[in-house]
């Protein structure tokens, strides 16, 4: 009996739920295929944790048949073929947005695309988020991927707002000589009682299409001791890991600028600026931290702004930094009976 059982395991093809369990090499295996070439190493980095995780396999066998709301809040649906995962959707409920479900890691393995997996998988994820009394789902997904883009819309996902990473080089980029900032503005270091005004500013900056689906949080608007507890240790002996500053008028932060720093890999830029300001300040912003770079100039710098950042993008790309990811943010609606406007 026990031979015939495990047979049936094997043989078995098609579309179950995720088992966390057992699944999750497999998931992490294709995750490394799919999103491997990501410019910040995102896919191998998610890859590897979740093959770590997946070492924890009887902690999650039981975790999963002693709390229901376990398996409900994180969860999916995978493909099976020849007793191996080649696909696989995630689904993870927002705790701080009731009702909304984040659809992650649609991917299906390159020798089984174009069958038809990925929709189903889609289908099956849907009906289940239904059955939980979704109020939206909301997903990411490149721009340039025509094809899941068009599955998306298909299922009744709209566009609401998207994020996009430039990549350069401070050493390669055309920074001019000289780019002062009009003597109304003043610049100086975040500190650590900005974090309020930094999360409103992040709220006034985000389109409210994208406010109003909740599907973004109040996120890294914060100073290096709430980041990173060891970064003063490293400022404070001379090896910065990140430098944040913010822009003011008239005392009112308008704009917030944070550089990390990291030459073994890349450096990274994060840019928010308020409407009332954009196309006049990302310049002298940029230009001041590529030229904080100093002698890491080398490596690559990716920098992250909102697709409606048309001011920093236009700058960007006139520093010489090309388009390395565009993502677009989908939601579709749940519930016609729960008025939610997106």
């Amino acid at each position: 009996m026990v031979a015939r059982a495990a047979s049936r395991r094997e043989t078995f093809r098609g579309l179950r739920r995720l088992d966390m369990s057992r699944d999750l090499k497999d998931i992490s295996e294709l995750i490394r295929e799919a999103f491997g070439n990501e410019p910040d190493q995102a896919g191998q980095n998610i890859a590897s944790e979740l093959r770590s995780l997946s070492r924890w396999s009887a902690l999650l066998w039981l975790l999963q048949r002693l709390d229901p709301t376990f398996q409900s809040s994180f969860t999916g649906f995978v493909w099976v073929e020849g007793g191996h995962v080649v696909g696989n959707v995630t689904l993870s409920r927002e705790s701080s947005a009731p009702g909304r479900w984040l659809v992650s890691n649609v991917v299906v393995a390159s020798g089984y695309r174009q069958h038809g997996i990925a929709r189903q998988m889609m289908e099956a994820s849907l009906d289940f988020m239904k059955a939980q009394r979704a109020v939206l789902a909301f997903l990411m997904v490149r721009r340039a991927n025509a094809a899941a883009v068009h599955l998306y819309d298909s299922l009744g996902f709209s566009e609401i707002g998207g994020r996009v990473t430039l990549k350069g080089t401070a050493a390669t980029a055309a920074l001019p000589e000289q780019h002062p900032l009009n003597p109304r503005w003043t610049l100086r270091d975040a500190r650590f009682r900005d974090s309020r005004e930094l999360y409103a500013l992040q709220r006034t900056a985000t389109p409210e299409p994208l406010l109003r689906a909740r599907v973004t949080q109040g996120d890294a608007l914060l100073t290096d001791a709430q980041e990173n507890p060891t970064d003063w240790l490293r400022a404070l002996l001379g090896r910065p890991t990140s430098c944040q500053w913010v822009l003011e008028e008239q005392g009112r932060i308008v704009a917030y600028l944070r550089l990390d720093v990291n030459s073994k890999k890349h450096h990274r830029i994060r840019l928010v600026v308020h409407p009332a300001v954009r196309g006049q300040v990302e310049m002298p912003l940029l230009v001041r931290a590529l030229q904080r770079l100093g002698a890491s100039a080398h490596a690559p710098v990716l920098a992250d702004v909102g697709s409606h950042e048309t001011g920093a993008l236009e700058a960007l790309r006139r520093l010489g930094f090309e388009e390395s990811r565009w993502l677009v943010v989908m939601v579709k609606r749940m519930d016609a009976t729960i008025k939610v406007e997106v």
